[in-house]
């Protein structure tokens, strides 16, 4: 069951971080090709650098799950990988909160509070596929024994 959810989640993950990957390449190139037309376009530096942000933390998250970003041996070092990922969590609600009232420079219509929010994300879709890992990990270990 939590294995079906963590796929599911981690399906959504690529897919968004794919999506700001692209808004992160599309915005490159509006900036270069402005430049060379002698235009300014203000917006497209913030817009690309947390585009890209985001899709880095989507896919920090999403390479947890196959365990490409982390290889996990033990159960022990499930366990302290997940306590590190619930503090990410924790501290990515607080930030994410301090920051919702503050706005881009460029981009005043948008809050600081979006471009935080993958922090928090992060913490919980990693916090879900340690717990993934850590069921996988006590099945197998009951089926040898």
């Amino acid at each position: 069951m939590i294995d079906k959810i963590a796929k599911t989640v981690q399906s959504i993950e690529i897919l968004f971080g794919t999506l700001f990957i692209s808004i992160f390449f599309i915005t490159i190139i509006i900036q270069v090709f402005s430049r060379y037309l002698g235009i300014t376009v203000s917006w497209t530096g913030e817009v690309a650098m947390y585009s890209f942000t985001w899709a880095v933390f989507l896919g920090a998250g999403a390479m947890t799950y196959e365990d490409k970003h982390f290889a996990f041996t033990s159960l022990f070092l499930y366990l302290i990988v997940m306590s590190f990922t619930l503090a990410i969590l924790y501290y990515g609600v607080i930030i994410t909160m301090k920051f919702w009232n503050y706005r881009w420079i460029d981009i005043p219509q948008m809050s600081m509070g979006y471009t935080w929010l993958c922090v928090p994300i992060l913490g919980a879709t990693t916090t879900l596929y340690c717990i993934n890992h850590i069921v996988t990990y006590v099945k197998r270990f009951r089926m040898e024994a």
